[in-house]
């Protein structure tokens, strides 16, 4: 077997790739790359070790022993290599460079798009990279240097603080209450549903004064509440930092706003004494503590 400085790196990251996907086609496409590229690595890499790493089976590639073997080896490493980088990221202290962040797009939108010059007026030499998403990426790996994560319950690998509760409440159309008889006949009125549950009238709802009006459809993400609520569908629980900003909407409910979950800001413990690092994360609390009545909703 040859030794490890003799592999191809891209036909190991290859490998890894299609172990995890169990598929040359799947793994070519989260790759960007041709199917057949990605064969030719797998090949390579198994004439380089002299060893197949795959058993190749109608429903896809599976790992055979070496296989598991190699690719426990090759995850060490990688974990030992972004446990370099962090620390070597972590010795720098000038105010140069790249930050990633990653948060929610409403609060990416909303709360610091209008703020982010007053960050670079004061570190022109630091680019900030933002990832608006709800995707938990994984700071640890590298795959962004700071998170703002809507959570109640933190991963214990990141270091950072709890920021501030946000909270909801009901909205809907001006328009649809007021078509709508809720006291008397309270069925023929509706929840934009969140999901596809059984239950028409959930727990939750029995904090708010619609607990009679049922759920329908079925809307997973806030942005297709948010659009549906504006169509006048219904009813729909949302942020207060996300509802009261939009002049189609008004509050259903004269009922105070209902605590929702906590807003962290976070990052890797390797990370947090770099320089570009702590200074953003500075300037994010701020930002974020400046919001404090848009995330209440006492505005």
């Amino acid at each position: 077997m040859l030794g490890a400085q003799h592999l191809d790196w891209e036909e190991v990251k290859s490998f890894a790739v299609v172990a995890d996907a169990g598929s040359v086609r799947r793994a070519a496409k989260a790759l960007g790359v041709h199917h057949s590229t990605v064969s030719r690595r797998i090949d390579n890499l198994e004439y380089a070790l002299g060893t197949k790493l795959f058993d190749r089976q109608p429903e896809g590639f599976v790992l055979n022993a070496a296989g598991e073997e190699f690719v426990a080896a090759v995850r060490d490493c990688g974990v030992q290599l972004n446990r370099a980088e962090r620390s070597i990221s972590g010795q720098d202290g000038d105010m140069s460079g790249v930050v990633t962040i990653t948060m929610p797009e409403p609060i990416a939108v909303h709360t610091f798009g209008p703020r982010l010059s007053e960050f670079t007026s004061q570190y022109p030499g630091i680019e900030v990279r933002m990832i608006a998403t709800t995707n938990i990426l994984d700071v640890s790996r590298r795959e962004a240097d700071i998170a703002i994560r809507i959570d109640n319950n933190p991963p214990q690998s990141l270091v950072g603080k709890r920021i501030i509760t946000y909270n909801q409440t009901v909205y809907a159309t001006q328009d649809y209450l007021d078509s709508q008889d809720f006291e008397n006949d309270p069925e023929s009125a509706r929840w934009v549903a969140w999901d596809s549950e059984d239950d028409k009238f959930p727990e939750w709802t029995k904090e708010t004064e619609f607990s009679k009006v049922p759920m329908w459809g079925c809307f997973p993400g806030a942005a297709m509440q948010l659009s549906a609520a504006k169509g006048g569908l219904g009813l729909a629980m949302i942020p207060c930092f996300i509802g009261d900003r939009e002049p189609q909407l008004v509050r259903a409910t004269k009922r105070k706003p209902i605590k929702a979950r906590d807003i962290w800001l976070l990052t890797h413990s390797d990370l947090r004494r770099t320089a570009r690092i702590k200074a953003f994360m500075t300037f994010s609390e701020k930002v974020l503590r400046d919001a404090r009545h848009e995330f209440l909703g006492t505005i």
